[in-house]
Order: structure tokens, then sequence, then C-alpha cells
């Protein structure tokens, strides 16, 4: 409501602040045009693909201009949004892809997009879209699009609070990228020492190393409960039991964790986890493999693949051999191309694994751990920051909490200027 509002602000809708651009143009078939898409989420814009105009099966097609907004009509629910970078210009794209220029004199083009990457945005979205066959087929319309909702500060305080959600923006991409590189940093590590490869001088030394395969090394592979796991969930005075989503890459998440009766749980004895057992994803991502550490006491498994090692072999070396790009090549094989990705026992037995001393196992494993360290202290962070935009969002573009003065003061003199 109005009232609610800070002094200065005002209520107004989107079609107040931008209006619908149709750059309509004939389609040329011997001309080649660059095709755009819009991301979900709020992840904007992005070149899809080049196509020859023959090649297209609509009359007309709509240019793009650096700054306009645009959405996705079929995905507005899912956070289609994005706002036209000097990097698309030149682009186009069909019907499907309203487009939208913002009127400076009343908004911030920077401030509109953070207004609709906002969740509020995507759940009106879904709220107004409409269609006659499945979820996936409604299309949220131009007037519905425009009639929502939006809060507008000053031009300078729309700059203001811009910028300080932009460089949070800014410093989630980079810590985005710095774990992606030092995932496949870990990758490259782990496949190093799993053909005994020394990563610091290059050198290979497989001396004492025999190949083998997962059905030799392993004590035993086997199933988890498969047979109506439910009927043994209880609420409370229950063993925990893992389920596929708390199996990560090397590491349990025990959020969403299940607790089965304790008669359950002596009924199902065979598939009680011990310290030094490996857990593996049989469908969905199968070969993800996490390891059981010491002190759990008491805990199940449910339709999960688990593995026992034998003394020759440790259960955690094992886990990052199954993460690593060695075993998902294997599997991959396994698998077959086919559409349903599925892992069973037979298959995982005929993984083949060349198995160093034991030593040369506990340093992988060390050297390993270690890496991970940094990986999960770098994705906390990222958590911490995107955990950081989504409170600020809230309170900055309600109006619940204002930004100082000083820094709304350094855009005041750029006011109806374009972004």
């Amino acid at each position: 409501m109005s009232g609610d509002l800070p002094k200065g602000w005002i209520a107004a809708r989107f079609r107040d602040t931008m209006r619908l651009e149709e750059r309509r143009e004939p389609i040329d078939p011997e001309r080649t045009y660059k095709l755009l898409g819009v991301r979900w989420y709020g992840n904007g814009a992005f070149l899809r693909e080049e196509r020859i105009g023959e090649g297209l099966s609509a009359h007309h097609i709509y240019r793009v201009q650096p700054g306009d907004v645009i959405y996705n009509r079929l995905f507005a629910w899912k956070g289609s949004f994005g706002l036209i970078g000097e990097s698309l210009s030149g682009c186009f794209v069909s019907n499907e892809f309203p487009l939208f220029a913002a009127q400076l004199d009343k908004v911030d083009p920077e401030f509109l997009l953070r207004v609709l990457k906002h969740p509020r945005t995507s759940e009106r979205a879904d709220a107004y879209s409409t269609g006659t066959t499945s979820i996936s087929r409604n299309r949220l319309g131009e007037d519905d699009f425009l009639h929502f909702p939006i809060n507008l500060p000053p031009l300078d305080e729309q700059r203001a609070i811009a910028e300080v959600l932009g460089s949070i923006e800014e410093a989630i991409a980079k810590t985005e990228a710095l774990c992606f590189q030092l995932h496949e940093t870990i990758e490259e590590l782990a496949e190093a020492l799993f053909t005994g490869l020394d990563p610091s001088s290059g050198h290979k030394n497989v001396d004492g190393w025999r190949a083998s395969t997962l059905a030799a090394e392993m004590a035993s592979i086997q199933v988890g409960i498969v047979v109506k796991p439910a009927s043994y969930y209880v609420e409370t005075d229950g063993v925990p039991a893992l389920r596929s989503l708390n199996v990560r890459p090397n590491r349990l998440f025990l959020g969403e964790l299940v607790h089965i009766s304790k008669e359950g749980h002596r009924l199902n004895a065979k598939s009680a986890l011990r310290p030094g057992d490996v857990v593996t994803i049989r469908t969905g991502e199968p070969g993800k493999t996490a390891f059981i550490p010491d002190g759990f006491g008491d805990i199940n498994c449910i339709d999960v693949i688990f593995s026992r090692p034998s003394t020759r072999l440790r259960g955690e070396y094992v886990s990052f051999f199954m993460n690593s790009r060695i075993a998902r090549r294997q599997i991959a094989v396994l698998q077959g191309g086919l559409a349903q990705q599925h892992l069973n026992v037979g298959e995982m037995k005929r993984i083949k694994i060349s198995v160093p001393p034991l030593a040369y196992q506990d340093k992988s494993v060390e050297l390993l751990n270690g890496a991970w360290a940094r990986i999960e202290a770098e994705e906390a962070a990222l958590d911490r920051l995107k955990s950081l935009r989504a409170a600020l969002s809230q309170e900055l573009l309600s109006g619940r909490t204002r930004l100082p003065d000083i820094i709304i003061a350094r855009h005041r003199d750029k006011a109806g200027q374009a972004a």
C-alpha cells in the first residue's frame, strides 16, 4: 500500500515505468540471425543459437536493443526475466519474448532488473500465467505483466539500491567462478592421484599397484531397503536412514534425514551401515558416492548401494574414486546411453579400479580432503552472500530499510540519465 511507503516513494505499476516495444522485421531467408533465450531464476538473456532465415518457421522476428527489458512468456513463472546488455546488440527474438523500453525519467533499468529478479515477481507471474494444457505451457501475457505493482523510490535512491545489490551480485559471480575453478582443480588432482601421477613432479609411479575391480576389492556390495521403506518411518525414537538426497560427492547431507523404527532397523540389519562404508546413488545421479565416517552410531540406508571395503582398500579412497572422472566415464559406458540413468549392483561390481598400497591411499585421501575443505569454505561463503542478497533485496526494494544518504547522494547528479 502507498500509505506504508517511505516519504518520496510512490506505488506504481510496471506500465508506469516501461512501454512495450515491437521492432518487428520480416525474415530474410538468406540472413543469419542471432537468436536469444532467457535463463531461469533471473539469470538473464543469452545467445542461444544462430539460424538461417529460411530455417525459421515464423514470418517475422523482433530486434532487441541494449537496455530492453525482456522475459520469456512461457517461463516467466520460473523467473525468466532479463535486461539486454551491449554484448547482445543486434540479436533477435521470437514473439515469445516480449520487449519493453524503460521510461528513464521514472525508473532506472538496473533497479528495475532487481525488481524483476525478486522472487515476488516470479510468484506473480505464476499466478497470472494462463494456458489450456499443462503448467509448462502456461504463458504470461504482456497486459498482465504490465499490471504488476512496483514501489518506486526517487531515481537517485533507485540507482543507489541497484549499486548495492549489484556489488553483492558481483561478489557472488566471482565466488561462483572460484568454486567452479576449485572443482576443476580437484578433478585434475583426483585423476592424477588415481593413475599414480605425482601432481607436483608429474612423474608416474605405480609400483605395488594392481589392476582390479570393485567386485574383487570390496567385501560386499549390496542395496539398502527397497521394499516399502516408508512403512518403517517414525517421527521420534528411530534410527536414521540415508536416502539418495543425503548422498553428496564425498560428503553426507544430513538435512531431510528420515528415521525408521528400531524394529525396522533390526529387520533390515543387512543394510545397517558401519564407519568406513560407502554409499552410492543408484538412480538419477548414479555413481555419486559418500563415505560413512566414525561417530554415527546406528544408521541404515534406503534404495542406495552400500559397499564395505576389504582390508586392502580404504572406504574414503573409494568414495573419492567413485566421484572422479575415471569412474564417471566407466559408469557412462555402463549406462549405454539409456534415458533412465540407473546403476545396479552388477554394474558397480564391474567398475575397474587400480589399487595402490594403503599408505598411498591414505596420502591421497589427505590431499583430497584438504582440497575439499577449501571448496566447502568457499561454498559456505557463497551461501552467505546469497542469503545477504535475498535479505537486502527484500528490505531495500520494500523501503523497510533505507540506505544512508551518503550513498544515495553519489547518484543525485545522475538523475534522468540512462543507466
